[in-house]
């Protein structure tokens, strides 16, 4: 019977050990926290950190590449419209002196003159249509240059992250 009411005892002794936990339980679950938090710190915490700051840094500089690419493009596109500006005045000189040659000379002259005057001005127009389709031309082969570029480097990202993840996880397996 005695060992019924130590048993008793016991029990309910436990039960009032629900409502109050033993410092020494606390102090044990206390240190085991910060002992984890520790290893996750010094195995986890760094090399994710690490790998987001470098996926920042190497975001940040994709950026800075295509607003140097658009930067170019826009350098691009305004040269090709000085050239044409500079291909028309080219055309309309040649056209104004083809008609002052056209004045002075005689019936006969005149329609050897407008004929070349004609000539000329085809000769500049389809000078300004191969100018115009070459820089055409090149602005596509650059504008494909610098699209391959970014996506070669958003490309070999990826891949660094999926291995930089890979290397994450079979590090936290290990733990």
């Amino acid at each position: 019977m005695e060992n019924t009411a130590m048993e008793h005892s016991a029990a309910a002794s436990s039960g009032a050990n629900i409502l109050t936990p033993d410092i020494l339980m606390v102090v044990l679950t206390w240190v085991t926290f910060f002992i984890l938090l520790f290893i996750l710190q010094k195995f986890a915490f760094k090399p994710i950190m690490e790998n987001l700051q470098k996926r920042e840094k190497d975001i940040r500089e994709a950026l800075e590449n295509a607003d140097k690419a658009k930067a170019q493009i826009a350098e691009i596109e305004a040269e090709k419209q000085r050239i044409l500006i500079e291909a028309k005045v080219q055309a309309s000189l040649i056209i104004d002196g083809a008609r002052k040659a056209a004045k002075e000379l005689a019936a006969d002259v005149e329609a050897k003159s407008k004929q070349q005057a004609q000539d000329i001005v085809k000769a500049a127009h389809e000078e300004i249509i191969g100018e115009r389709q070459r820089l055409l031309k090149s602005l596509r082969q650059e504008s494909a240059e610098v699209a391959i570029s970014l996506a070669s480097k958003i490309i070999q990202e990826n891949m660094d992250q999926d291995k930089n993840r890979r290397l994450v996880q079979d590090a936290i397996e290990k733990l």
